[in-house]
């Protein structure tokens, strides 16, 4: 199960010692059409060379403005990243999480963490606090090394940690550090790229149906039971 190719996508990393703006450089210069990013304060250098168009929002905005101009984007853009450097599910200045967006706007969340010992069980804490929320998450990793062994999915995408070196090729790098997010390139590892989030509808009908079909078996065999028992007892007397 990939990622969607178009559409919105929000990116966050695990803590602030993460180098997390080069995912999302990597993920708008590898749309395959213009890609636009949002922003909450200062524009990263890095995004304006990548992204087509460049939206920088006050730290405050509330989340119904936040998810509007997401969506004018997107009308406008093959691809729109969102950069929140926030905590999943802590709210913001605004008042709102990183889940909160997702849902709002239908993304997925991108989690890019570091390498260092703490960056699976973070990752983990993100992954597993998206999932409650039915918001559906992938892993980017920056840097070498590490062991994610222990996460739910493979990874999505790894950026090395001397990304900065590639200069001019960084766009032709990046389609190979990132090419899991697109489905693209088979994986050995059984597990899928991206959390399940949501269920569809025909996975919901089918859930209902089952759980209707246990509750009737259950009342027709209380049901046998107390017949049995009111003509155990009549023979009785």
């Amino acid at each position: 199960m990939s990622l969607p190719v178009r559409g919105p996508w929000v990116v966050t990393p695990t803590s602030s010692t993460v180098d997390w703006v080069v995912a999302a450089a990597a993920l708008a210069a590898t749309a395959d059409g213009p890609a636009a990013a949002v922003v909450f304060g200062a524009v990263p250098e890095l995004l304006h060379t990548h992204a087509a168009e460049v939206v920088e929002l006050p730290a405050g905005t509330g989340l119904d403005a936040v998810a509007a101009v997401v969506t004018d984007l997107c009308a406008r853009h093959h691809r729109v990243v969102v950069l929140v450097d926030a905590w999943v599910v802590t709210p913001s200045g605004a008042g709102w999480t990183v889940a909160d967006l997702a849902t709002a706007v239908r993304a997925p969340v991108v989690v890019v963490t570091g390498t260092d010992a703490d960056a699976t069980g973070h990752t983990v804490l993100f992954l597993e606090a998206l999932d409650r929320r039915q918001v559906p998450g992938s892993v980017i990793v920056v840097g070498d090394g590490g062991d994610f062994d222990a996460l739910p999915v493979r990874l999505a995408g790894r950026i090395p940690a001397d990304h900065a070196a590639y200069g001019d090729r960084f766009a032709t790098e990046a389609a190979r550090w990132v090419d899991p997010l697109d489905g693209s390139r088979p994986a050995a590892d059984p597990r899928p790229v991206k959390t399940a989030g949501p269920e569809d509808l025909q996975t919901r009908v089918a859930r209902r149906a089952a759980w209707t079909l246990a509750i009737s078996f259950l009342l027709a065999l209380a049901l046998l039971w107390l017949c049995r028992g009111v003509g155990y007892t009549g023979t009785y007397t």
